[in-house]
């Protein structure tokens, strides 16, 4: 659970070990100080947004120019039919790719709640309390990070869909 936050906030597998090795280190010695009235998860997720955020800080010059790699982009799972064809898993491989780069452009908040109401399964009122914000604040990115993502994916739709159209064969053109 905190590995998947931290990559999904920092995009690649080196740094979220990183970010995780430090969550579980400040959880460690910071277990004495756990209110026994939050919810652990909340308290872990806290904790593991901040080191997000932190090494987010620590390493601004070098994130501007590093780019995503190989591993980020395999990173998400797909789900498979029954027996796709193979013309079916080119073109969800294809979705896939859209849609995980699509949440790496996320702005690295939407993102972080993204991740955590649909790959965590978190209730909201969870999500809330773990990064210190208001319900409807909540509510207002994920339903932005929602619309986003549901235009990169109908722009990609409509592409793919102009593509398979049978092209008009003018009169006198060879096929």
């Amino acid at each position: 659970m905190v590995y998947r936050v931290a990559f999904q906030y920092c995009g690649n597998h080196h740094d979220a070990d990183d970010i995780a090795q430090d969550v579980f280190l400040k959880v460690f010695r910071s277990l004495a100080s756990f209110r026994q009235d939050a919810q652990f998860t909340s308290w872990l997720y806290r904790i593991a947004m901040n080191a997000c955020i932190d090494h987010a800080r620590r390493t601004a010059p070098l994130s501007a120019a590093a780019s995503v790699d190989d591993e980020a982009v395999n990173a998400v799972d797909t789900f498979a039919d029954a027996a796709p064809g193979p013309e079916d898993r080119a073109y969800g491989g294809e979705l896939g790719h859209v849609l995980r780069s699509e949440i790496e452009r996320l702005p690295p908040r939407q993102r972080l709640i993204f991740t955590m109401r649909h790959f965590e399964e978190l209730k909201l009122s969870e999500i809330a309390d773990a990064l210190d914000l208001a319900e409807g604040t909540v509510k207002r990115q994920l339903h932005a990070a929602v619309h986003r993502l549901r235009g990169a994916l109908r722009s990609s739709l409509s592409v793919r869909t102009a593509a398979e159209r049978p092209r008009r064969l003018r009169t006198g053109e060879l096929i």
